[in-house]
């Protein structure tokens, strides 16, 4: 097991200047994600709270506008969400070198996991046992994602034309089964058009 110090939720260490945080280093970028990916279960998603943790609230590399910013922009983008967010973060704490120290740190565990799985899936697909740990992992990775649900639903959602637009796009996700694709341009032009009404009306005075 790691030391307290070295895990990514470890409370940082007071910088010479007083303030919290810690250095932006390729190292730690990289042990973050490699460390995640290996103890989370269930995509992007899941692994939204530890990285809010690990950027956000223990290191400081990240404020919860840029984190929510990240998540609406892998949700957009086609690939898998976990690559796309290490991608970005990555980009953002240590531009393009950070940005490839995080998708390599992020693939390498699942990759090892994904083939010793693969080799013995066709003996112990009929585990009872096996079953059962599976059955824990998926209840446990549903509870990481209504966690991470609602910080979005709190940070995203904080006036009322939010929540409508929220509201709508949820029930025409769920109630009249919209592509989520259409729903995520229809979003991006309505952002669009707030952009532009907003200069349109400090133009006018």
């Amino acid at each position: 097991m790691p030391a307290a110090r070295d895990r990514p939720d470890a409370r940082p260490c007071a910088t010479a200047s007083g303030a919290i945080g810690e250095k932006r280093s390729l190292s730690g970028l990289a042990w973050v994600f490699f460390w995640v990916s290996t103890v989370t279960m269930g995509g992007g998603m899941a692994m939204l709270p530890l990285f809010e943790r690990a950027f956000v609230e223990r290191r400081r590399w990240l404020t919860e506008r840029e984190m929510l910013d990240v998540v609406a922009v892998v949700q957009s983008l086609p690939g898998l969400i976990a690559v796309n967010m290490a991608v970005l973060i990555g980009f953002r704490v240590r531009g393009v070198a950070g940005a490839l120290t995080a998708a390599c740190a992020s693939a390498v565990s699942p990759f090892l996991m994904i083939v010793a799985v693969a080799s013995g899936l066709s003996r112990w697909s009929d585990s009872p046992t096996l079953s059962q740990v599976f059955l824990g992992i998926r209840a446990g990775t549903a509870a990481l994602i209504l966690l991470s649900l609602s910080r979005l639903v709190r940070q995203a959602c904080d006036t009322p034309l939010a929540w409508t637009l929220g509201a709508l796009a949820f029930l025409s996700a769920v109630v009249l089964r919209v592509d989520v694709t259409f729903i995520i341009l229809a979003g991006f032009a309505v952002g669009v058009a707030l952009v532009v009404v907003n200069a349109l009306r400090r133009a006018e005075r």
